[in-house]
């Protein structure tokens, strides 16, 4: 066992924060070492405590099914899909209400970027309209401005998903200083930041990726974490592969460290064991259109999401309490 490690992470066990060169000398640990669990008990003791023990369940509803302008390498829609397919407002309200009957923590509505910015602002009215309860309604949608951040706001909207992935402007059309200026503007109208360090595959360096958890923390968002990056076919990035669990695990524990008690949430995705017995206390069910899967709708049978359900039958087998 490594003394150097173990202070490390006894030292974040006191509440002292990480600094970049030790949260490297972290990523450097083997998945099969006696040290590997030490970082897991530690950072499943951190989320754990601020936390109480409990975790949430957030629900995404994919709105359309087409071609998107941003090119991402990672995402079924960036590349050239022959067809275009959009969920009727009548299956988006249903799907929400759904959710909310399902006991969903947050309700995500998510688009491509070639889905008009006026026709998303009447769809979130019309679903915050059909809820029955104060559901926190969250955008995940292209880059916007500040008079589109206070739109989203007014029509009931408390959070949005936006995060620079890794290698953005590289295998994306997208400047990363577009995605952290479309952060601030939500941030300066009072929206809450959700974050991920995302999407993750085998190319990318312990460098790349801790950069991207200490830009969470200095963004001041509401929540970090880490998802893998899902070999879907036809995507650009297919051939390069997947990490497996394990791997994506170790990555979730070391955001919860450095994040500390910035956060309460600590997410994973796709939702799986591991991670949340290193410190993940979140997950997502998702229905409709999805980045990562061919399938059209991924709550089908041949669909690779997951429903509120199937997440919380997690959360029990990992000892954590739905909130």
């Amino acid at each position: 066992m490594s003394n150097r490690i173990h202070d490390i992470l006894q030292s974040s066990l006191r509440g002292d924060e990480i600094s970049r060169k030790k949260c490297l000398e972290l990523m450097e640990i083997h998945e099969y070492s006696p040290e590997m669990y030490e970082l897991f008990y530690t950072a499943n003791q951190l989320t754990r405590e601020r936390s109480n023990g409990v975790g949430q369940i957030h629900a995404q509803i994919g709105i359309d099914y087409t071609a998107c302008p941003r090119k991402c390498g990672f995402c079924i829609f960036g590349g050239m899909l022959d067809q275009k397919i959009e969920l009727s407002e009548e299956d988006v309200l249903a799907r929400a209400k759904n959710f909310e009957r399902a006991g969903a923590d947050a309700l995500y509505l998510m688009t491509t970027a070639s889905f008009d910015f006026n026709r998303f602002i009447d769809l979130g009215k019309k679903v915050k309209k059909s809820l029955s309860s104060e559901i926190p309604l969250v955008a995940n949608i292209d880059d916007f401005g500040l008079n589109e951040a206070r739109e989203l706001r007014d029509v009931g909207f408390t959070a949005v998903y936006h995060a620079v992935r890794l290698r953005e402007g590289k295998d994306t059309k997208i400047d990363p200083k577009t995605r952290i200026a479309t952060i601030q503007n939500a941030k300066r109208v009072g929206l809450k930041v959700y974050f991920c360090v995302e999407p993750i595959g085998p190319e990318h360096s312990a460098d790349e990726i801790v950069d991207l958890i200490f830009l969470g923390k200095k963004l001041g968002v509401e929540f970090s974490g880490a998802m893998r990056r899902t070999s879907t076919p036809t995507t650009r990035l297919h051939g390069k592969g997947e990490i497996n669990f394990l791997q994506l695990a170790k990555i979730v524990a070391i955001t919860s460290i450095v994040m500390g008690n910035s956060v309460i949430w600590n997410c994973t995705h796709e939702p799986n064991l591991p991670s949340l017995i290193a410190g993940a206390n979140l997950l997502w069910a998702e229905t409709g259109p999805n980045p990562r899967d061919k399938c059209h709708d991924t709550s089908s049978s041949e669909g690779r999401g997951l429903s509120v359900e199937q997440c919380r039958k997690l959360l029990i087998e990992a000892g954590i309490k739905e909130s």
